[in-house]
C-alpha cells in the first residue's frame, strides 16, 4: 500500500494497493493524518510515497507542495 496524493481541501487521499489506485476518505485524530481503507484506519506518514503531495489552502490561496505530517 503506497499513499500517492493527498487532498486536504477535500479531505481524501489517492493510494495504490495491489496494482489498482483507491480514492480513501482523511481525518485527523490525534493531530495525526489517517486515512480509511478496507474497515480500518491507517496512518498516512507510514505509507507515502516520496513523490507524494499534497493539495493545501493557506490564507484563501491553493497550491500544491510536498507531505508535512
Amino acid at each position: 500500500m503506497l499513499v500517492l496524493g493527498i487532498n486536504k481541501i477535500l479531505k481524501w487521499c489517492q493510494i495504490t494497493s495491489g496494482g489498482r489506485r483507491y480514492t480513501c476518505p482523511t481525518k485527523v485524530i490525534d493531530g495525526r493524518l489517517f486515512f480509511h481503507f478496507k474497515k480500518a484506519w491507517h496512518p498516512v506518514a507510514d505509507f507515502i510515497s516520496e513523490h507524494a503531495e499534497e493539495l493545501v489552502e493557506e490564507g484563501g490561496k491553493v497550491f500544491s507542495r510536498r507531505f508535512k505530517e
